[in-house]
């Protein structure tokens, strides 16, 4: 099932490449690359998604999928409205821990997902 692959690869590459550009941003080397953090934030949310719609279609107990779904709404949210909360404060760090814990969780439960659906016997590859 290639939208399944596709979806599954997105999340990894996509979530790597977050991971590394957020790291960057953190660090203050970088913050005109955060338009291109939040573009593929949007790029990471429906490949959650999609692993999560094929992984429940493919048999997989609904709580999981449905989690994910509730889970990339999250991440949206978050990821759209941290620059606003707290902003300058020395708390403001802790909401940046959190963004950074929803995003790991989201690659976590995508990779769960597709576990759980190679299981069911979706095929891991193209």
């Amino acid at each position: 099932m290639r939208l399944f692959f596709a979806a599954r690869m997105t999340v990894r590459v996509v979530g790597l490449a977050l991971l590394v550009l957020g790291v960057v941003i953190w660090t203050g080397s970088a913050g005109g690359l955060v338009p291109v953090h939040m573009l593929l934030g949007i790029v990471l949310v429906p490949a959650l998604w999609t692993v999560a719609v094929v992984a429940r279609q493919a048999g997989v107990r609904p709580a999981l999928p449905a989690i994910a779904n509730a889970w990339g709404v999250l991440m949206a949210v978050l990821g759209m409205t941290q620059a606003q909360v707290m902003p300058g404060d020395n708390l403001h760090v802790a909401v940046q821990v959190a963004h950074l814990v929803v995003g790991l969780v989201a690659i976590g439960l995508a990779e769960a997902l597709g576990t759980a659906a190679t299981r069911m016997g979706v095929p891991a590859t193209r």
